[in-house]
């Protein structure tokens, strides 16, 4: 937990701007240079402070770590709150129908491929989550990121997929479908480079992304619908 001393110690004013300009810098930094390449000190660079600045709000490299990550936390519920509320809300009531199962499902992908679309705050975001999801940063910070995002959405997934098959929520064959559902929508944001190639687009805009999202979520109800006939043969 980050230490902040009283203006009368001697310490920095508290000030939520000059924190969230380290998140920023921090996230850039650790986007292009990963945990083990970047610095203290490169950090404080790029927010244009000086390295106790950042020794102070976060207690060091691991401390303004686990705040870009709980920063990006926060920012993803942004988007995938209400879709997987909703899907929630689907899933207590008993007597919700395949048809309700399925929309609710789509809008959980939906608000993933949304994740796609370029801007400058989602291009940091996105090379800073590449390298977190791949393992290269403190076991914390995963740990993380696993208990407070993925965890909750990956069970409403599953429970999803067992309603709408038949199957048992810890059946292989959910977690498969679970996961091949979710991956069907990050699937554009890791091969974004051979997408923007192939359809000679030089970025991802609100156009794009509509077209690629629902090509996206054709084929995944497709994929339900089948779910479910194969559950009634």
């Amino acid at each position: 937990m980050a230490r902040h001393k009283p203006a009368a110690e001697g310490g920095y004013q508290r000030g939520e701007e000059t924190r969230a300009r380290l998140i920023e810098a921090a996230v850039a930094v650790f986007g292009e240079r990963g945990y083990d390449g970047a610095s203290t000190r490169d950090i404080a660079t790029a927010a244009g402070l000086n390295s106790p600045a950042l020794q102070y709000y976060f207690d060091g490299k691991e401390g303004v770590y686990l705040a870009c990550v709980e920063h990006l936390i926060t920012l993803l519920w942004g988007k995938m709150g209400a879709p997987v509320e909703a899907a929630e809300t689907v899933l207590a009531d008993e007597t919700s129908g395949d048809p309700a199962l399925i929309e609710v499902s789509l809008g959980i992908l939906s608000a993933v491929v949304s994740t796609i679309q370029d801007s400058p705050q989602t291009t940091a975001w996105r090379a800073f989550l590449d390298r977190h999801q791949a393992g290269l940063c403190p076991e914390v910070a995963t740990n993380a990121f696993e208990d407070r995002f993925k965890k909750r959405i990956g069970v409403v997934i599953r429970q999803l997929i067992a309603r709408l098959s038949g199957l048992a929520v810890d059946d292989e064959r959910t977690i498969i479908h679970s996961m091949a559902l979710f991956t069907q929508g990050l699937a554009f944001r890791v091969q974004k480079p051979k997408l923007l190639e192939a359809l000679n687009w030089t970025a991802i805009d609100q156009q794009e992304m509509e077209l690629v999202r629902d090509v996206v979520l054709t084929q995944a109800r497709f994929t339900l619908e089948g779910l479910v006939r194969q559950r009634g043969a």
